[in-house]
């Protein structure tokens, strides 16, 4: 293209001869190596360093159509041309062309970032996302399933949503059918499947989501006549609620009241440290785009996204180096705590840009993992809803040499306290032995880590052996006490030394995170005398926290010490 650099807004999809779009078909083209994917330009928001998005949509479009001027025919960029007006005529049409329907644009409207009334949808069919929460077998020969049962949810629970038995072809047949097996479970994860359906059902964690189109809802509110088009793996299933469609009227006076609201926002934009955009659903904070800055992650302590975003950038200074350049893994809770959470260790798409991503190796290839740099990275993890942060033991310039030990000393319910903080202590003496200096964390849930800083310089096998021998020597010195294995049935009673988190790929939650449960919990690193003072591995909350946090640094030779792993004795 005639420019330096330019900024497009576009949609990728394949599309036919006679220009229907398919969305299965464009999973098909980028399983199978990208071909005949065209990406299809609707606007430009900067050309060659110069700021367009002020600049009115129908001018944005002139620029952007003679930027395209010289694109090859046929080629992969398309100009997403319109029509002025008649509006009636080109739904009827387009329907009538059997398309999923069309945008309307306010032609004046500056460029805004996520959802407003300034764009408005009007389908010919209905088609939303679904989460997929079983299927159905099949009698057919080489059909894997004949059905798959959906939910969507509604407030803070998922309901059955009904069935959908078309839209596969054999090679999506084949690829689903894979996916399903590791998301296998016995019961349904939704109380209201009909026990009809439920005795021939296999039942999967409400994790994937599909792209259904449909032709409504029955009166039992389950979908009629659906038709699977895709999954969509840039959506996690806690978002994927029931679409309601508003009125021509409704639309209409929202998309009328859109500017006058956009000219005040940006007056006060210019004058406040935080921009805000896109209305009161959105604002920037560190330079990142905040969505729903008013939504409630702790309902108990009122903590909004807000509020927890002012935490993480009160205790920045004390977090990052913990955190900083580390590979990290999230526990994710978009609608807050106590709602459904996921645990996310990949990189996947709709990440804010202040996510980094590192390739790792894994046994099967390599894959593609996140970590932070800086502040911008802290309120991006709150945007994507993270209540947990947890990292790795090693750094991201070299995955294979661990730098941090930790041992969870993690009690069965009912054991005093004061026996988590003797274990802990007993575990600091053991290692101040072997010329190894620790330091005491509560981690904001039962229990307390012993966390060892490291000289980098030995394996993660050297690593794993060192901390699991150092275990089991407590739990074999005092049994009755400790010990060193998973199994539940032998820890009854006991506190479990938990050293498994020192293998290659396993973490820790991070020094001043916050906890995904009730209470806004934090975990706090502690000086050695204030672990012996302390009631409970959870002494303070968000609210709390950046109180005491400042007060002083209960780890003050933490980062300065370089002390090497010890060689086991064989």
């Amino acid at each position: 293209m005639p420019c330096d650099c330019a900024l497009l807004d576009g949609e990728i999809a394949v599309a036919d001869k006679a220009g229907h779009t398919d969305f299965g078909a464009l999973q098909d083209a980028l399983t199978n190596g990208g071909a005949g994917i065209g990406y299809y330009l609707f606007d430009i928001l900067a050309l060659d360093g110069e700021d367009l998005r002020r600049t009115p949509l129908a001018e944005r479009k002139r620029r952007l159509k003679a930027l395209l001027g010289s694109a090859k025919a046929g080629g992969p960029l398309v100009y997403s041309d319109h029509v002025e007006g008649h509006g009636e005529e080109v739904f009827a049409r387009a329907c009538k062309m059997q398309l999923e329907g069309i945008v309307s644009k306010q032609a004046d409207a500056p460029y805004r970032s996520g959802r407003s009334t300034a764009w408005l949808k009007t389908k010919c069919g209905m088609e939303q996302e679904f989460v997929i929460i079983g299927w159905r077998p099949s009698a057919k020969a080489g059909r894997p399933f004949s059905s798959l049962l959906l939910a969507v949810r509604e407030g803070d629970e998922l309901r059955y949503a009904g069935r959908v038995g078309s839209g596969y072809s054999g090679a999506r047949l084949k690829g689903l059918s894979e996916t399903f097996k590791a998301l296998a479970r016995r019961t349904p994860p939704v109380r209201d499947v009909p026990r009809a359906i439920a005795r021939q059902a296999r039942f999967l964690e409400p994790k994937l989501v599909a792209e259904i189109a449909f032709r409504g809802w029955t009166r039992d509110n389950l979908v009629r006549q659906g038709s699977f088009k895709g999954l969509r793996g840039d959506k996690p299933a806690v978002e994927v609620t029931r679409e309601v469609p508003v009125s021509r009227a409704e639309a209409e006076n929202g998309a009328g009241a859109a500017p006058r609201k956009r000219k005040i926002r940006y007056a006060r934009a210019r004058k406040a440290a935080a921009a805000v955009h896109g209305g009161k659903d959105a604002e920037t904070i560190e330079g990142v785009r905040v969505t729903h800055p008013d939504r409630v992650l702790f309902a108990a302590q009122g903590v909004t996204k807000r509020g927890l975003i002012d935490y993480y950038l009160a205790i920045a200074d004390h977090i990052l180096p913990h955190v900083a350049e580390r590979p990290v893994s999230l526990v994710r809770c978009p609608r807050g705590s106590g709602a459904e959470c996921f645990f996310q260790k990949h990189a996947s798409d709709g990440f804010p840009e202040q996510f980094e991503k590192v390739r790792i190796r894994e046994k099967s290839g390599t894959d593609d993992y996140l970590y932070i740099r800086d502040r911008q990275g802290l309120v991006a993890a709150v945007q994507m809803g993270v209540l947990e942060l947890h990292v790795w033991g090693c750094h991201v310039d070299d995955v294979e040499k661990p730098d941090r030990m930790v041992f969870d000393f993690d009690p069965d319910p009912g054991l005093p306290f004061e026996a988590v903080i003797a274990g802990a202590k007993a575990m600091r003496d053991r290692l101040a032995d072997l010329g190894l200096k620790s330091f005491a964390m509560l981690t904001g849930g039962k229990g307390v880590h012993v966390v060892v800083p490291l000289r980098r310089g030995h394996t993660w096998d050297e690593h794993r052996d060192f901390s699991e021998a150092m275990a089991r020597m407590m739990a074999a010195d005092e049994p009755d006490r400790y010990v060193a294995t998973m199994s539940k049935a032998k820890r009854h009673g006991k506190i479990f030394i938990d050293y498994l988190r020192n293998t290659r790929g396993a973490t820790a939650i991070a020094p001043y995170s916050t906890r995904a449960r009730a209470g806004a919990y934090v975990a706090v690193p502690v000086s050695w005398p204030q672990l012996a003072r302390a009631k409970d591995a959870h002494p303070v909350d968000v609210g709390g926290a950046p109180r005491v946090i400042g007060r002083s640094d209960p780890w003050p030779d933490y980062f300065k010490l370089r002390q090497g792993l010890p060689k086991l004795r064989t």
